[in-house]
């Protein structure tokens, strides 16, 4: 083989070459901003809870009592019972909603801070407790509260 032909074959084989690695650097650099991106937390949105939202309960004595919880734009909270229910009354506390959790900051009625799972679909709001000490506010809000639409 002359030398020309050599050159040429180990210049076509030496760029074919170039060409991969050109290739799979780039791939590689794309799977890596993917997944760089793709891991960031992303800043979860805390649930609409503001507004009014009515549940039926029940206590340990077996009583059924309706309660309206008005959430307002202030951080603060109504608890207010639509029934008559003996040894129940009606409740007010401010709170903080950090994405979604809800902490219980200032209450008369429970000492602590207590601090709820909050979750709110299709005209719904659930609240779970995360950390609470207050047994009776617990028994008060972990329901599956319905969005209140007046008439």
């Amino acid at each position: 083989m002359n030398c020309k032909c050599k050159d040429i074959i180990i210049n076509f084989i030496s760029s074919s070459k170039l060409i991969k690695i050109m290739k799979k650097s780039i791939f590689l650099l794309l799977a890596i901003s993917y997944i760089a991106i793709s891991s960031c937390k992303k800043d979860a949105a805390s649930p609409d809870i503001y507004g009014s939202w009515v549940v039926l309960q029940s206590d340990d004595q077996g009583q059924l009592f309706n309660v309206q919880l008005n959430i307002n734009n202030d951080n603060t909270y109504d608890w207010i019972l639509l029934d008559q229910a003996e040894g129940h009354g009606n409740s007010h506390a401010s709170f903080t909603l950090s994405e979604n959790i809800l902490s219980i900051i200032n209450d008369v009625d429970c000492e602590g801070v207590g601090e709820y799972y909050v979750s709110v679909e299709s005209g719904k709001m659930s609240f779970i407790a995360k950390n609470e000490s207050c047994s009776p506010r617990a028994k008060a809000l972990e329901w599956v509260w319905r969005k209140y639409l007046e008439d």
